[in-house]
């Protein structure tokens, strides 16, 4: 199967059906078909598509310290994971900027598994923030964020 068609059915598993387990064993099969970093840059495209859009119809910025925080305090992120998040959710933007980072070195730093739950989670956050900011559903927005990415 396509990688784009493997991650837009993960993203429609989670976002509109919200079948996180199906979400994740589409993408597991996705990392056994293209590989872990293949996977990764596509979740961090897809990411990058999502904050492009809020930075042009908002001119809003997210400060990263502060989300981290509530995110946190909220329970929606595992403490443990906020650090991983805030480096995937960074990878994103700086993907957005036009720099993509390495996700072999991420994945080299924090092994396959934590890499991607990371770069599914960043995807995850930057979504639903993003499509908050927008005053949209988040599967309006992955809808809008596929249709970008569309080979």
């Amino acid at each position: 199967m396509d990688l784009h068609e493997q991650i837009r059915e993960a993203l429609e598993l989670q976002a509109i059906e919200a079948d996180g387990p199906g979400a994740a064993q589409v993408l597991q099969s996705a990392i056994l078909e293209h590989t872990g970093i293949a996977v990764g840059d596509a979740l961090l495209d897809a990411a990058a598509v999502a904050l492009r859009r809020m930075v042009l119809e908002t001119e809003e910025t997210m400060v990263a310290p502060e989300l981290m925080t509530r995110l946190a305090l909220d329970g929606a992120v595992p403490e443990d994971r906020i650090e991983l998040l805030l480096t995937t959710m960074t990878m994103a933007a700086a993907t957005a900027g036009g720099i993509r980072p390495s996700v072999e070195a991420l994945i080299g730093g924090e092994g396959l598994e934590d890499s991607m739950f990371g770069l599914w989670l960043g995807l995850l956050t930057i979504v639903r923030v993003v499509a908050m900011a927008l005053d949209m559903t988040e599967a309006e927005l992955v809808e809008d964020v596929l249709v970008a990415l569309e080979p």
